[in-house]
C-alpha cells in the first residue's frame, strides 16, 4: 500500500534529523532518526525515492541553516526498511 506523507529535515551541527509525519492522521507515528553527515542524508533521500533535484534543493536549504520539508509517496514497508536501516547502523550508508 502506498501513502503519501513528508519529511523534514534540519541540521544538527555536521548531523542531521530526519522525521517522517504521514499525510494521513491516523497512521502510526515514524520514529526521527538521525543522518550522520550528508552522505548519509542523500542516500536515504534516493532510498525514499526522491528525485535528484529535490534532493539537490533540499541540501541547498540545510547549507544554508534552513528547514527542508519534502514531499514524499512510498510504501509503509519501505519507508521503515528505510528508516531501520539507517537507526541500525548509522554510518554504513
Amino acid at each position: 500500500m502506498v501513502q503519501e506523507g513528508m519529511l523534514s529535515i534540519l541540521r544538527r551541527g555536521t548531523a542531521y534529523q530526519v522525521r517522517y509525519a504521514s499525510s494521513n492522521p491516523y497512521d502510526r507515528k515514524q520514529p526521527s532518526c538521525t543522518c550522520a553527515n550528508e552522505r548519509t542524508l542523500v542516500t536515504l533521500l534516493q532510498h525514499c525515492g526522491l528525485e535528484p533535484w529535490s534532493i539537490t534543493r533540499a541540501v541547498a536549504e540545510l547549507r544554508h541553516g534552513r528547514m527542508a520539508i519534502l514531499l514524499c509517496v512510498c510504501s509503509q514497508a519501505h519507508l521503515q526498511a528505510c528508516f531501520a536501516v539507517l537507526s541500525e547502523t548509522p554510518d554504513a550508508l
